[in-house]
Parts: C-alpha cells; structure tokens; sequence
C-alpha cells in the first residue's frame, strides 16, 4: 500500500486498528456506521486487510456516509468525537486489529426507546407477535481461530451480552488476558456471575458502560424492562469490585426533561457520566422536537457534560 497516498486525507484510525461486529455476521468500521461492509465468516484476521477497508483508509472522511456524525460533533464543538479519539489512542502507521467491538447476537430482555429489533429481540417480538419465536433472534458465527494477539481491547456490544455465555466464550480462546481491557455495554439488569468474574479478574482492566437514561422510573418508562431496583444491585457489585463504571445517557424527546434528576443522582454518585445526543431515529432527535427552545432552555440551566455541543446541536437544526 502507498501510505503516501493517505496523507492529504482526512481519515480516521479505525480504519486501521478497529472492526465493529454486530448480530447477522455484519461487519461495520465502527458502531456509528449503518451500512455494513462486510460479511462475518468467523475470521477476523482478514477483515482490515480486505479491499472495502482499503478504500476506507484511501477516502477522506468527509466522503464516507457512515462518518457524517463525527464530522457534526467535530463542527459543533464537542469536547472529542469518535474520530478524534480513535486517533488519539490508535497510530495510522500500519494495519493491525487490535480494537474488536462484537455483539454475538441480539438478545435483550429490555425494549428501550431509539432502539429497535436490530439490537433487541424483545423489540423483535413486540413488532412480529405472531411470527414464530426463532426468527426473532438474529446471531452471529462462532470465530473459527482464536483473538489473534494484537488484539488488546474488546468491547462486547448487544443484545445484552450478559443474557449469554459467547462473552466468555470468547475470553476463553485468549492466550494472555493479562494485556486485555475489556468493556461490556449493559443495560445493567443482570448481575455477574462466578464463572465471569474469574476471567475477568485475570484482565488488565474491565469496564461496565451502564446505560442510564432518566433517573428511576423515568428509566424504566423509556427503556422498559430495565427495573431500577436491579440496575442499583448491578451498580453496586460493581462498585465492590475493581471494575470501572460509566454512565451512558442518550439523550433524546422522550428523558431530556429527567436530565435534572439524572444529573442530581450522577453527582450524588460521583459517577463518571457520559450523555450523548441521540440522532437516530430522526424523530426522537432533540432537535426535531416541536418544543426545542423549550429543550433549549432546560439545558442551559443544566451543568451536564458537553452541554455546549448539545445546546449548538439544537440550535443549528434546520
């Protein structure tokens, strides 16, 4: 390859390091793109170096559909889209997976607003009630090698990946997990059990990003099935444990007036908190609200994180 030819562009070093694995043996650069680009046959090692993935490293990202929100966070001032971190933490100067995003399938007990079947076989059920019970889950193979040793993060998506055992399925075919950090996305309704805690014990560091969005019952009004009382005893495994804690808001027409509340309970908490603006579905987006100034002005009296970038987002809508 002529990494010469790379150099005039914008890009982004996902493209480099990083693949993004969902339900259907669907391949993605990234968790924000919603085309796939490749299909999953159980090997990994030859998914960076596949002709889709060239083109990727050759185009600038302004070019690529799948990139369009991190280039609006990058033009609305947010404190550092997807894109800029991956090119903070990962080098462009070879190619080699060592960042795996995978969620084996799409088994969810909870059916949260902004989600749909894609991520939720509840969402599935909801939708196609008379459809007959397996064609609502959606899986992916089993990999047919083991993590190749570059690999030193994982990041295990849904579905909720604790319904099922492929996580540790997967930590098990790792030689060394002592270099591994690994991070679940939960919506924090199942405790762990004994069998994962040993694996991850063995790793580097291990990190729960809890998805929270409204404090209470608000939470269990927009993401259903997600009972409060459970996601407290899942915090508090967590919090006597080594393993790390982030809050996950998105935020969005249905919870933006729970953002008070929320906030009160996170900084009560001392919790690390991660709101994010939910663009899609377009009708849930704060922006398209027929009530935004009145959204505008309730996140101007708040102090939630990239609050700059959230009030620029509803103020430059069209």
């Amino acid at each position: 390859m002529n990494w010469m030819s790379t150099l005039s562009k914008k890009t982004c070093a996902a493209f480099y390091k990083h693949t993004n694995i969902r339900s259907g043996n669907r391949v993605f650069p990234c968790c924000r793109f919603k085309t796939p680009v490749l299909t999953f046959d159980g090997n990994l090692s030859k998914i960076l170096t596949s002709d889709v993935y060239e083109e990727l490293r050759n185009t600038d990202v302004n070019d690529i559909p799948g990139c369009a929100k991190c280039i609006h966070e990058e033009n609305t001032g947010k404190d550092e889209s997807m894109r800029e971190w991956f090119n903070r933490t990962y080098t462009t100067e070879s190619v080699q997976l060592e960042y795996l995003e995978i969620g084996f399938d799409n088994i969810c007990n909870a059916a949260c607003d902004g989600c749909w079947s894609e991520f939720s076989h509840t969402w599935s059920k909801i939708n196609n009630p008379d459809a007959l019970p397996n064609t609502h889950i959606i899986s992916s193979d089993e990999l047919t090698e083991d993590i190749p040793s570059s690999v030193n993060k994982i990041l295990f998506l849904g579905g909720e990946p604790l319904m099922t055992n492929r996580h540790r399925r997967l930590l098990e075919t790792c030689a060394d997990l002592s270099n591994m950090s690994v991070t679940y996305n939960t919506n924090g309704t199942f405790l762990l059990d004994d069998q994962t805690i040993n694996l991850l014990n063995q790793c580097k560091e291990v990190e729960f990003i809890l998805s929270v969005d409204g404090y209470g019952e608000l939470n269990e009004k927009v993401r259903k099935n997600c009972h409060w009382h459970l996601i407290e005893k899942f915090i508090n495994q967590i919090q006597n444990s080594d393993y790390k804690l982030l809050i996950h808001t998105v935020i969005h027409r249905n919870n933006w007036h729970g953002l008070k509340d929320l906030e009160q309970y996170i900084t009560k908490n001392n919790f690390r908190w991660r709101p994010w603006i939910l663009t899609y579905p377009p009708h849930l987006d704060i922006a398209n609200a027929d009530n935004k100034e009145e959204i505008y002005k309730f996140i101007q009296e708040t102090n939630i994180p990239n609050k700059e970038h959230t009030l620029k987002h509803i103020k430059e809508a069209t």
